[in-house]
């Protein structure tokens, strides 16, 4: 528990915040006081979700359901607001501690006390079941402990943050470690997915450690999938039906009446171990000592009279802007946004003796290029997309003229969302090209989700742009939830490894996860895989000496640092390694090029140069820039001619209905194929998807081959 902040707001609903209890990704949870005067969790969910269109009607409809509870081992929720700018929950405050808690500070339970607990918990899953809910979070840190019994928390967040209509391979919901394998491989789950959390649960509780061993979150998964639980420990009286609720098929699970009658009745006299009622008892009496809210400082002031804060939820500081001048911003209704708004704008008022403004005499249709100046991909995006406008411009018999407006993104989240407002101002905008990094192609998706622009991505694949289904987004390419489809053909039709030893270089795990999952958990690599974990800071020698000794086929390097995969590449060779090594794009660097020489390297962009099925193009771009393109340029050149190619079906209201016709139809471009899955809107990895394998000679990058060709010559 902490005190609150300066900039927390005094008042929340009609409910006055008096302290901290916690703060993460998803928001803010505080100890506030209602009306009536009763102590209560409220918790307050950061604007940033509530951009999801979707959201708050998830969020209204899960916390509903979650309101119907009012069984003995729940917490229900008391309010609850959605359509506020910031949605919000309260309920009701656990003053004990959390079991996660105290089996670090107690160590394991006795039988008895384990049965009580289930019990508790059986009974408690049972009203959620009840109600129509699935918690798909039973973990020991959602599980207070009171002095007359167990609580189980955290009712109507994560559903409503976490579920939409995406059900790709990589999309999960909950704790590794305490998951069921349904959720491990993002299917749809059930009540039987909480009763093989309880297992988790009580299995934890009873050894003093997680069942399924601890570590990188993929480790933990892959575990879950495919290996056995630990159950050594776990009391004998205790264990079968515990290693029945962990069965891997759903349908073989006990249902939780079974298990409420076989766990017995709850002893509330005897159901916590020893030493830990005083604990419980400490933690209620800390509330006692709680002095009455005060208000803290917003707007500038102390907010003093408590009558009127009651009625109103406290504004952000003047320094922040108000959600009406960021919707505005970022809907580009506000054209003073910087140099970058500036310098864009002045742009636009120029002529281009290129002919990529149109002719005049046709109905125009601008297209936003938005990217990195500094970066040269943004300069091959740039000239890959004039050769497109302006071979449409001159084609006989068009129905309409193409223009194409550039602006810097700034290479920020915060400099990206200014810059999609300053293109989506030009009410003759139609489409924005993201030619921007995992770093700003999020922020993109919503500024032009809320300016109502579509917004085309042709370079970024991080899993943060897994929503699609409810922005105005497409994919030009499959992000990291898919995999890495040309290092996967690759392995698999090149190598047939027998075993493949995958390195999880944990310093950016949460980018990397996805696609360690699609290798490990969803086993799309034939033959066997062996999971390397490598901790931030640590080197790579004794993880590399392991690979040698074990003779493995093949090292899937899942990383996303050059300097990193160099230092595996350099510990491989120390080690006496010689076997195939690939990674993908994100690994390129000096560094790594100078260490990881034959290493075999997964693109989303071809070479323009080698590639043969594009040498049209690669002579046009000579012809019109006197050079040869640069990676990135013939994406971006099929970007354009894709939403050309939309635009000839979509009439008058070309803004509105652009992302609809590119949807549906789908169509072949000279570096890929651009069709989507109608269900879940994604990007499909099929033939000819637009991916590209390279190897690394000489401290370069060589085009080898498309991935659908791969297993040819080429790369054999």
């Amino acid at each position: 528990m902490d005190r609150l902040l300066p900039s927390d707001p005094s008042v929340i609903g009609e409910y006055r915040l008096a302290a901290r209890l916690g703060a993460g990704g998803m928001g803010v949870v505080y100890l506030a006081r209602s009306p009536l005067g009763t102590w209560c969790a409220l918790k307050s969910i950061r604007a940033e979700h509530a951009d999801d269109p979707g959201f708050r009607a998830r969020f209204r409809r899960e916390t509903e359901l979650a309101a119907r509870l009012g069984g003995r081992w729940t917490v229900p929720v008391l309010a609850a607001d959605a359509e506020a700018r910031s949605p919000w929950l309260a309920t009701a405050y656990v003053p004990g501690p959390s079991l996660a808690e105290a089996i670090v500070r107690h160590g394991p339970w006795p039988t008895a006390q384990l049965r009580c607990l289930g019990a508790a918990l059986a009974e408690a899953l049972e009203e959620v079941h009840g109600c129509g809910l699935v918690h798909r979070d039973v973990k020991p840190a959602n599980i207070l402990l009171a002095a007359d019994g167990p609580r189980l928390i955290d009712f109507g967040i994560a559903r409503a943050v976490g579920v939409t209509a995406l059900t790709t391979d990589g999309s999960v919901i909950g704790s590794p470690g305490y998951l069921s394998p349904e959720q491990a491989r993002g299917r749809t789950v059930g009540p039987p997915s909480d009763v093989f959390s309880l297992g988790c649960v009580l299995a934890h509780a009873a050894t003093g450690r997680p069942v399924f061993g601890t570590g990188g979150a993929a480790g933990v998964l892959y575990r879950t999938v495919h290996e056995e639980p630990d159950l050594d420990g776990v009391p004998e009286a205790l264990a079968g039906i515990v290693r029945r609720c962990l069965s891997k098929q759903p349908e073989q699970r006990p249902q939780v009446g079974e298990l409420q009658e076989f766990l017995g009745p709850f002893d509330e006299r005897n159901w916590l171990p020893e030493g830990l009622p005083a604990l419980v008892a400490a933690r209620a009496a800390r509330v006692l000592d709680l002095p009455v809210p005060q208000g803290t400082v917003t707007d500038g002031a102390r907010v003093a009279d408590v009558a009127d804060a009651l009625t109103q939820t406290a504004e952000p500081a003047p320094s922040a802007p108000t959600t009406r001048r960021r919707v505005l911003a970022a809907g580009g209704a506000v054209l003073g946004v910087g140099t970058i708004g500036v310098g864009s704008w002045w742009r636009w008022g120029r002529s281009d003796p290129n002919g990529t403004t149109g002719s005049g005499n046709l109905p125009r249709h601008v297209i936003g290029l938005l990217g990195d100046r500094s970066d040269s991909v943004f300069t091959a995006h740039e000239r890959g997309a004039r050769l497109a406008v302006s071979e449409h411009n001159a084609v006989a018999g068009r129905a309409f003229d193409l223009v194409l407006r550039t602006a810097d993104d700034g290479g920020t989240a915060k400099t990206a969302t200014a810059a999609a407002g300053t293109l989506a101002a030009n009410p003759g905008l139609v489409v924005v090209i993201g030619a921007g990094t995992n770093t700003t192609a999020p922020a993109v998706m919503v500024a032009c989700m809320q300016a109502g622009v579509a917004h085309l991505v042709t370079r970024a694949d991080s899993s943060e742009l897994n929503n699609v289904n409810v922005t105005t987004t497409l994919l030009l390419r499959s992000t990291k939830t898919a995999g890495p489809p040309a290092i996967l053909q690759y392995l698999n039709r090149v190598v047939k490894p027998a075993r493949t030893a995958v390195v999880h270089d944990l310093t950016d795990e949460d980018a990397t996860l996805p696609t360690v999952r699609i290798v490990t958990v969803h086993r799309k690599l034939s033959g066997d895989s062996r999971l390397e974990d490598v901790a931030p800071g640590q080197g790579f020698d004794r993880t590399a000496r392991r690979i040698a000794d074990r003779g493995d086929d093949a090292v899937f390097f899942a990383g996303i640092r050059p300097d990193r995969a160099a230092a595996c590449a350099r510990a491989l060779r120390r080690a006496g390694y010689r076997g195939p090594c690939v990674a993908d794009e994100h690994v390129l660097g000096a560094r790594f090029l100078a260490a990881g020489d034959g290493w075999m390297i997964g693109t989303g962009y071809t070479d323009p140069v080698a590639d043969p099925r594009i040498k049209a193009f690669t002579a046009s771009h000579r012809a019109r820039f006197g050079a040869a393109p640069a990676p990135w340029a013939a994406e971006a050149y099929d970007a354009v001619r894709f939403i050309a190619y939309g635009l000839t079906a979509a009439g008058d209201e070309v803004r509105t209905i652009l992302r609809s016709e590119l949807l549906r139809r789908p169509w072949q471009g000279i570096t890929r194929r651009a069709s989507y899955d109608l269900d879940d809107q994604f990007f499909e990895t099929g033939e000819d998807s637009g991916e590209f394998l390279y190897r690394v000679t000489d401290r370069a990058l060589r085009f080898v081959s498309r991935a659908d060709d791969i297993g040819g010559a080429a790369t054999n």
